[in-house]
């Protein structure tokens, strides 16, 4: 119990379109900008400002999305 005081840091990953920046943003009330289809959003490594879930501080991480139309898997996860 000694670590519950400690931030929760979440990193929310998945496919272009998935919907992870929308998801992140309605979580934590952030206003994360949000792609639309199949096109790549978010570009680099986004935090949600932080909320707390049951006493907890809660920061949700958007990571760019794999199949990425710019980028490979590969570029992403040294990103990330």
């Amino acid at each position: 119990m000694a670590n519950q005081n400690r931030e929760i840091k979440i990193a929310v990953m998945g496919a272009t379109g998935s919907g992870k920046s929308t998801f992140i943003s309605k979580a934590s009330g952030s206003s994360l900008p949000a792609g639309h289809g199949l096109e790549s959003c978010t570009n680099e490594v986004q935090t949600s400002r932080p909320f707390v879930v049951s006493g907890r501080v809660v920061t949700l991480i958007d990571t760019p999305e794999f199949d990425d139309t710019t980028r490979s898997d590969t570029d992403i996860l040294t990103m990330i």
